[in-house]
């Protein structure tokens, strides 16, 4: 069941279908080996006794990633690392949940790795637990399932973003404590964690025509323990709360009109609906998910798109011999801002089309809604007798339109002069 700030299937139908489609795919009959990324561990260098760090320390790192449920034992791993990668700086993760692979299957391929696995970007920091801020989150801390032990071991960030491939990932990790029992364990350059909080979205890239409903895609895995949820809007330096789940109350803490949460219990979804899209929808989403004194968070990009109307003036061209003529293309209700015109003329006999060279343009004009539009002219030069039947044609090309373009055609017949200046 999900809970909603507004109700309606067209949203509910865009969810299945993203769900659907993440199911979907063949997997490999044997079981794969771990999953191998190159990674950054960034971390704040000395601030020089300032307050602010004075500069990021990087050093490689490599994250190992075994198939769901599963573990490689750490001297196997440490015979295959590269020379590059320090001590303690290759990590292997334990995810049961099978988030930071992709799904539960630990005989499929990780979602990020993709087709081409050089787009993967991997990033790690060191974290430390502590209480949210934010209202709608404060309240978990109290808690019964609240954690105990937190200051026991270390605590990493894990990022990794393949836009390409349709996923990203942020996960909470936790270093595992070396038994006391196992001497190789103590001594091991593996830096064996655990996933206790992973925040995924299958939707870091997003395109959607104005008008549309979109989903912006996200969920988590986590132990079972009360969440609070907040989906954050940025746009050109300004950013906002849209919605705010509090999972202390168990209420809707914060909900702009036109937006709708799903708090899907069984599968930790909390994708947020988009209705009716504008200009002003366009930005960077963050969803961010609370448990008591954790929280992980993935960004998502949202560019709106609106194709262009095309009129194309005089739609009837009759022009006298030696006369001229000007011809106007309006371009309207397009976004993005960019967009290109090219003037086209076809001789009568079915020659190849000439580049129209007397051509420009009026400034881009934005309506209230945030379209844009312009208008471009042409300019014909002296007409022939032999002329009549030659066709003029206005070509535009916009991001909406993908490779294509919008093209609008007028013949031209050389009229009379007596018929042209009437009785």
């Amino acid at each position: 069941m999900a809970a909603t700030t507004t109700t309606g299937p067209p949203c509910l139908l865009l969810l299945l279908l993203l769900l659907l489609g993440a199911a979907r795919g063949g997997a490999p009959s044997s079981l794969p080996p771990p999953a191998r990324v190159g990674c950054w561990f960034v971390e704040e260098g000395g601030g020089g006794g300032s307050v602010m760090p004075s500069q990021l320390n990087q050093r490689r790192a490599l994250l190992l990633l075994p198939p769901p449920g599963r573990r490689t034992e750490d001297a196997r791993l440490e015979s295959e690392l590269p020379p590059e990668v320090e001590p303690s700086m290759a990590f292997q993760v334990l995810d049961p949940s099978g988030t930071l692979w992709g799904g539960s299957n630990p005989s499929a391929t990780p979602h990020w790795l993709g087709a081409e696995p050089g787009s993967v970007s991997c990033e790690i920091n060191a974290y430390s637990p502590q209480e949210a801020h934010v209202s709608w989150a404060a309240g978990l801390a109290g808690q019964e399932s609240c954690p105990r032990a937190l200051e026991k071991g270390k605590w990493f960030i894990a990022s990794i973003q393949n836009p390409e491939a349709g996923y990203g990932v942020s996960s909470i990790l936790h270093e595992e404590e070396p038994s006391p029992w196992k001497q190789e364990a103590a001594t091991s350059i593996i830096t064996t964690t655990t996933a206790v909080l992973s925040v995924f979205t299958r939707t870091p890239q997003l395109q959607s025509r104005l008008g549309q409903d979109v989903i912006l895609d996200c969920g988590f895995s986590a132990p079972a323990a009360p969440f609070s949820v907040e989906w954050r809007h940025q746009h050109r330096g300004a950013g906002r709360v849209i919605l705010a789940y509090d999972g202390a109350a168990k209420r809707i803490s914060v909900a702009e009109k036109g937006v709708e949460l799903f708090l899907d219990p069984d599968s930790n979804n909390v994708s947020l609906c988009l209705r009716n899209i504008g200009v002003h929808h366009e930005g960077t989403y963050i969803c961010t998910v609370y448990l008591p004194h954790l929280h992980a968070q993935q960004a998502l990009e949202l560019k709106a798109l609106a194709p262009p109307r095309v009129t194309l003036r005089p739609t009837a061209l009759s022009v006298p011999p030696s006369g001229h003529a000007e011809l106007a293309c309006e371009i309207s209700g397009y976004y993005p801002l960019g967009v290109s015109v090219s003037w086209r003329r076809r001789s009568p006999g079915g020659s190849p089309p000439e580049a129209v060279l007397d051509s420009w343009e009026a400034g881009h004009r934005q309506s209230p809604d945030g379209t844009f539009s312009l208008t471009s002219y042409a300019r014909l030069r002296a007409v022939q007798p032999q002329d009549h039947g030659a066709s003029f044609s206005c070509s535009v090309a916009h991001a909406a339109l993908g490779d294509g373009e919008l093209q609008k055609t007028v013949k031209l017949r050389v009229a009379d002069r007596r018929e042209v200046a009437g009785p």
